[in-house]
């Protein structure tokens, strides 16, 4: 058994040359949520049009040139991988977006989602953009009913901190 694990182990190993690529891609990477102290409910939801998402933690931050401040997100020129996702509580229909307030435009669009009466859930985007400049984007939400207090996510009240809102970027290009 062991002389057949360790040909498994040498057949398999990838080298660093291998893995160089790989790491590569993953090297820039940023990922922003909403950090709440543990009790504090994520806020409350109003219908309408897409309101943005807080984001005021970064959790990392690796990318040369992308920043965060008032809960809108800078990046510079490039491609990116991102996936992103924004709980919610009793606003029956719901959706997510990425959103480029540089340009005015749309970039992803998240999951269709009902939380209806005691449910809570939430809406996941991802997909690839490319950025022909520096450019500011907000994660935002949109709802078809107004909660108060906890339409942006329900406490869970476990002494450690609440979080709510979550964009993962990787810079691909």
């Amino acid at each position: 058994m062991a002389a057949n694990w360790t040909a498994f182990v040498a057949g398999n190993v990838l080298t660093a040359a291998q893995l160089n690529g790989v790491v590569d891609n993953f090297a820039d990477i940023a990922i922003f949520n909403e950090t709440q102290a543990s009790g504090t409910q994520g806020g409350g939801a109003t219908s309408g049009s897409y309101a943005k998402r807080t984001l005021n933690t970064t959790v990392v931050n690796n990318i040369t040139g992308c920043s965060i401040a008032s809960s809108v997100i800078t990046l510079p020129a490039g491609s990116y991988q991102i996936v992103a996702g924004c709980p919610t509580y009793q606003t029956f229909l719901h959706k997510t977006r990425l959103y480029d307030t540089t340009n005015t435009t749309t970039l992803l669009l998240g999951q269709n989602m009902s939380a209806r009466t005691t449910v809570l859930n939430f809406s996941m985007l991802m997909g690839t953009i490319t950025l022909a400049g520096s450019t500011n984007l907000e994660l935002q939400q949109r709802f078809e009913v107004t909660v108060a207090t906890n339409g942006l996510g329900v406490a869970c009240s476990f002494g450690d901190d609440e979080i709510y809102s979550q964009i993962l970027i990787a810079r691909i290009a």
